[in-house]
């Protein structure tokens, strides 16, 4: 657990039944700034762990190289293009390219204004009281359906899966990703939840909710996963989860 008189913040990530972990987070808090961020590498293509790796290493030197002058907005906007290029040409050891790929969530907080970065789908929660917002959407062939441009050429992986994403860093021109460029504002014990995706297809929102609400982050956090262990099944994603709360 991380905290200051500001924020109080927690993150946890478990391997699952997967052979190996290719979800990355990170967490800074440093005053009345906080930035936080999980990543998904795609299991289907090969690199997975490289590209949540790097993706996650780079914004992090991007964020601490990050001029106080500039909005985060602009910063995650700009963040987007980098990273997609760094993952897009990771090759492997024989030279080969990796095909690789990864979802990312990024939240940074200035006080009590929220911004966040999302390309995939992994998720964003804002919780308050008793109520749950998702702050981000899935990009995957069910948004692409639902805002009609499945014929637009928006590119994908594993078309013919449901979930299938449309867009991913690394994939060579990101077209698609969620950005708020007005500052959510927070009030005093709201609760943020950045998941990747093997949290939501095991639990829904409201037992993701029954477990954050009234909960200390690190506290909801087990709760979370203990809520995960109580539903064996054969097979389990990696999943990771970072959490905090806005407490000033």
């Amino acid at each position: 657990m991380i905290e200051n008189n500001i924020f109080t913040a927690s993150m946890k990530s478990i391997i699952g039944t997967r052979n190996e972990q290719q979800d990355a987070c990170f967490l800074h808090i440093e005053g009345g700034e906080l930035f936080a961020l999980v990543c998904d590498g795609m299991g289907g293509l090969r690199g997975g762990k490289a590209a949540s790796l790097i993706a996650s290493e780079r914004m992090k030197k991007l964020f601490f190289s990050k001029s106080p002058e500039t909005p985060y907005p602009d910063f995650f906007l700009s963040a987007v293009d980098i990273l997609d290029e760094c993952v897009f040409h990771l090759k492997s050891t024989e030279g080969e390219s990796l095909a690789a790929g990864t979802t990312i969530t990024a939240v940074a907080a200035d006080g009590n204004k929220l911004y966040w970065l999302s390309v995939g789908d992994s998720r964003l929660y804002i919780i308050r009281g008793n109520e749950i917002a998702r702050a981000t959407r899935d990009h995957n062939i069910h948004l692409a359906l639902k805002n009609k441009s499945s014929e637009s050429g928006i590119r994908c992986s594993h078309a013919s899966r449901g979930d299938a994403l449309i867009s991913f860093i690394g994939i060579g021109g990101i077209q698609l990703m969620d950005i708020n460029k007005t500052a959510f504002l927070m009030m005093p014990k709201d609760k943020i939840l950045l998941t990747t995706d093997g949290l939501f297809k095991i639990l829904s929102d409201i037992e993701i909710l029954e477990c954050m609400k009234g909960n200390t982050p690190v506290d909801a956090l087990e709760a979370l996963f203990c809520n995960i262990a109580n539903k064996p099944l054969e097979s389990q994603d990696n999943t990771t989860c970072v959490s905090f709360m806005f407490s000033p």
